[in-house]
C-alpha cells in the first residue's frame, strides 16, 4: 500500500507509546505527530513505565514526527487520518468531539469517556459522522487468552458456563491523575472496567449488581467485589469480579479469570508469567498456547482493517462501551447503598 494512514498520538503516558511501538509494527500506518502537554515526553527525556511485560517498551527517541503540546494542535494538522487518544479520561470527550469534527477516524483509550452521560454524547457524535471510524480500545475484547473464553462461552466447548470469576490486582500507581478521582474514576472505573466491559461484551447487560468497596489513595472506590446478577434464564452463569490497585508498593500485577462450565474448567493467570491451562474429568491437565501478542495489538490492527476495509465503525462494540460505563456507576451506587441495584436495558 503505497498512501499510508496517519497517525497522530495525543498522551504519551504508558498507553500512549504501547500505541507508538505497536504502529511502528503495522505497515499500513504512519506516525507522523505526537503530543503530550509534558515536555519531557515530546523529547523524550523522559518516558512513563507500563505495569505490563512489553508495555511502552520503545520511546519517541529517533522518532522523525511533528510534535505538540496541545492535542488541540495535532487534531488540527489537515495531514493525520487518525487521532489516537490516549489522554486522562476526563478528556477523553472533549478530544473525541474535535477529532470527529475534524473528520478524523478515532481510537480512544479505555474508558470510553468519564460518565454514561458523556459516553451517550460520543455515539451521538460517531453516528452522525459514519464516514469516520471510532474505536474505544476495550482491549480484553482482543486479549488472547479472553478470545478462547468468549469462543468457549459461545460455542459451549465445553458445555454449558456455570461460573466465571475474574480478578485485576495491584498496587496504587501513583501521580496526579490516579490520585484524583474526579479524573481518572479511581481503580472502580480505571481498572476494574476491564473485567466489567468483557462481562457485558460475553453475557450483555446484566440485570441488577451487588458491589462491596472501599475507597483508597484516588479518593475514589479503589477496592471493588462485584456479583452481576443475570435473571433472564435459569442457565445464567454464577458471575463475579475483583478489581483493586489498593494493594501494598511492589505487590505487582496480576490479572486472572476461573471459568468452569459443565464439562471443563479454565484457569488463566497473568504475573511474571502467562498461562492457560484446561482442566477435565479423566484427562491431565492441558495448557493452551495462546496466540502471541498482546491485545493492545490485536485490537489496534482490527481498527485499521475496519478503516481500510471500508466497513462502517462496530456500533455493536461502541455501544458496549457506553454500557459498561454505566454498569460501573451502578455498582458505585451499590456499593454507597450497600444495596442491589438494576440496570435498565
Amino acid at each position: 500500500m503505497t498512501n499510508k494512514l496517519k497517525v497522530g498520538v495525543i498522551g504519551l503516558g504508558s498507553m500512549g507509546s504501547t500505541h507508538l511501538d505497536i504502529y511502528s509494527k503495522i505497515n499500513d500506518i504512519e506516525v507522523i505527530a505526537i503530543a503530550d502537554s509534558i515536555q519531557s515526553r515530546l523529547d523524550g527525556s523522559s518516558k512513563a513505565e507500563g505495569n505490563i511485560s512489553g508495555q511502552a517498551e520503545g520511546g519517541v527517541l529517533g522518532l522523525s514526527v511533528q510534535k505538540y503540546l496541545d492535542g488541540m494542535d495535532l487534531i488540527n494538522n489537515p495531514d493525520i487520518d487518525i487521532v489516537d487518544i490516549c489522554v486522562g479520561t476526563d478528556l477523553h470527550f472533549i478530544f473525541v468531539e474535535a477529532a470527529l469534527a475534524k473528520n478524523k477516524h478515532v481510537l480512544v483509550e479505555k474508558p470510553l469517556a468519564r460518565t454514561y452521560d458523556e459516553a451517550k454524547k460520543i455515539i451521538q457524535l460517531a453516528k452522525k459522522k459514519s464516514s469516520c471510524h471510532v474505536m474505544s480500545a476495550m482491549c480484553l475484547r482482543y486479549w488472547p487468552a479472553w478470545v478462547v473464553l468468549k469462543e468457549a462461552i459461545e460455542n459451549n466447548t465445553y458445555g454449558e458456563c456455570l461460573s466465571l470469576n475474574f480478578k485485576r490486582q495491584t498496587s496504587f500507581p501513583g501521580g496526579a491523575f490516579y490520585s484524583d478521582e474526579s479524573q481518572c474514576g479511581g481503580a472502580l472505573l480505571d481498572l476494574h472496567v476491564h473485567d466489567t466491559d468483557f462481562i457485558n461484551y460475553c453475557l450483555g447487560l446484566p440485570d441488577a449488581v451487588f458491589s462491596q468497596g472501599y475507597k483508597g489513595p484516588s479518593g475514589g472506590v479503589d477496592h471493588v467485589v462485584t456479583n452481576y446478577i443475570f435473571s433472564k434464564t435459569n442457565a445464567s452463569p454464577l458471575v463475579s469480579s475483583e478489581g483493586t490497585w489498593a494493594m501494598q508498593e511492589g505487590y505487582g500485577f496480576n490479572m486472572s479469570y476461573t471459568a468452569n462450565f459443565e464439562n471443563g474448567t479454565l484457569s488463566y493467570l497473568l504475573d511474571e508469567d502467562e498461562t492457560l491451562k484446561l482442566f477435565r474429568a479423566g484427562f491431565e491437565p492441558k495448557s493452551i498456547k495462546l496466540k502471541e501478542g498482546m491485545g493492545y495489538e490485536h485490537e489496534i490492527r482490527a481498527f485499521v482493517d475496519e478503516i481500510l476495509s471500508g466497513n462502517k465503525t462496530n456500533f455493536d462494540l461502541l455501544l458496549q462501551a457506553a454500557e459498561t460505563i454505566a454498569i460501573i456507576e451502578a455498582e458505585k451506587i451499590s456499593i454507597e447503598t450497600c444495596s442491589v441495584v438494576a440496570l435498565e436495558a
